[in-house]
């Protein structure tokens, strides 16, 4: 009985951030193991455990909530979240900017940005403003990118079909 509580309470940790293990985020929307338009709000929680806070996502159309923010340390300054949409009931977003998230090829929040741009076999490319970021899957219903900032990869984001985000990534 002993064995089961500690493994238990290592896997909880485990969604919470803690450990040395990473989480994959794929192209195809598959954020270790969630996933875009398929895990609730549940699912998230089972993975990541209790956020610290939520918050509604207002559409600058409608001045309606359109779905609400699931907020998760992963260190000092460090934030996850995934957004969950009200239209849904589904995973929309994510952004995370902790490390232990990192792409099929291997790049992560931190590395180098022309690192992670070799790994990735994409360019750096202007964002918005005065940003820079990597475009790992940027079609109609997707957008997938490693945010630049300062010659590193500062934040990973993937906006999903039912993005919550109207106006992308700027």
């Amino acid at each position: 009985m002993k064995v089961a509580l500690l493994i238990l309470i290592a896997i909880a940790a485990a969604g919470c951030g803690s450990g040395s293990s990473s989480w994959t985020v794929h192209p195809d929307g598959r954020i270790g193991p969630l996933k875009l338009d398929v895990s609730t709000e549940s699912d998230v929680r089972d993975f990541a455990g209790q956020p610290f806070k939520i918050e509604k996502v207002f559409s600058e159309a409608k001045k309606d909530p359109v779905g609400y923010e699931l907020y998760y340390r992963c260190g000092d300054g460090c934030v996850t979240t995934y957004a969950i949409a009200y239209s849904t009931g589904r995973l929309s977003d994510f952004h995370t900017q902790s490390p232990r998230f990192v792409s099929e090829r291997g790049s992560r929040v931190a590395m180098s940005a022309a690192r992670a741009a070799t790994l990735e076999r994409r360019k750096i490319v202007g964002a918005c403003g005065e940003g820079h970021a990597i475009h790992l899957r940027w079609d109609e219903h997707h957008i997938f990118v490693l945010a630049v900032f300062a010659k590193k990869v500062s934040l990973i984001a993937y906006l999903g079909p039912h993005t919550l985000s109207y106006e992308g990534l700027c």
